[in-house]
């Protein structure tokens, strides 16, 4: 009988080599058939994790390809700003009045205030 138990024990207590877990023998082990429910909990967690992170990874670059267009549109909009600042200075609008041929002058009366009553 003592033979036996023996037996069962050195059979339990086998190796595991790389060769079981190729061909599979390892998922009948006793101790991998017990913790089968938390290997396919972990596996699934796994998987969450790594949909999870590349989707995120997703959303950062579309955040830095918005960052970087709103800095471009930010450029442009003080290009254009200053163009258009140095466009309408009055010695510029009056140059531009005097190379065409218009009866415009400046104005020599000062301005007029207009009060509401």
């Amino acid at each position: 009988m003592s033979s036996k138990k023996e037996t069962n024990q050195k059979q339990s207590k086998k190796r595991l080599r790389i060769s079981d877990i190729i061909n599979g023998d390892v998922l009948t082990q006793p101790f991998v058939r017990r913790q089968m429910g938390l290997i396919v909990l972990i596996m699934v967690l796994i998987v969450l994790y790594e949909g999870n992170r590349y989707a995120c990874q997703k959303d950062i670059v579309a955040i830095q390809r918005a960052r970087k267009e709103l800095l471009d549109l930010r450029n442009e909009s003080v290009a254009l700003n200053n163009e258009l600042m140095q466009k309408s200075r009055q010695s510029n609008i009056e140059q531009r009045v005097a190379n065409t041929s218009s009866n415009l002058k400046p104005s020599t009366a000062a301005p007029v205030v207009i009060e509401r009553k």
